[in-house]
């Protein structure tokens, strides 16, 4: 059961953000148990590119460096993501369940995940 998306914004708390350092984006995952992806200019002018729902929860993300890909803890496994025309494509799930954060090593090639 999705709730319908009014705003851009999200209906529930924020619990996790992440930065691209090679684009100009950044992506959050929120209670309402959507991910959403933004891009932002000099200006600090932040637009919603993406928004997602799942029939899960999501605990945490982290964006690829380059921008094309994302990795997203869910409740039950974290998964990694392809970012194609304005939706998150599944690649790989990973069983690893609550994972409360992720993030990339600075060149992209690893990630490391926690739980507990």
């Amino acid at each position: 059961e999705f709730e319908y998306l009014i705003t851009s914004f999200h209906s529930k708390g924020i619990i996790g953000l992440d930065v691209c350092i090679k684009k100009q984006m950044l992506a959050t995952c929120a209670t309402d148990r959507t991910v959403r992806i933004w891009s932002y200019n000099q200006s600090n002018h932040f637009t919603l590119d993406l928004c997602e729902a799942f029939n899960e929860e999501t605990y945490s993300l982290a964006l690829h460096p380059s921008g094309f890909h994302i990795v997203i803890g869910f409740s039950e496994c974290v998964k990694m993501m392809n970012i194609l025309n304005n939706h998150l494509v599944p690649f790989k799930s990973i069983m690893i369940k609550a994972c409360r954060e992720i993030q990339f090593a600075h060149g992209g090639q690893y990630f490391a995940c926690i739980n507990n």
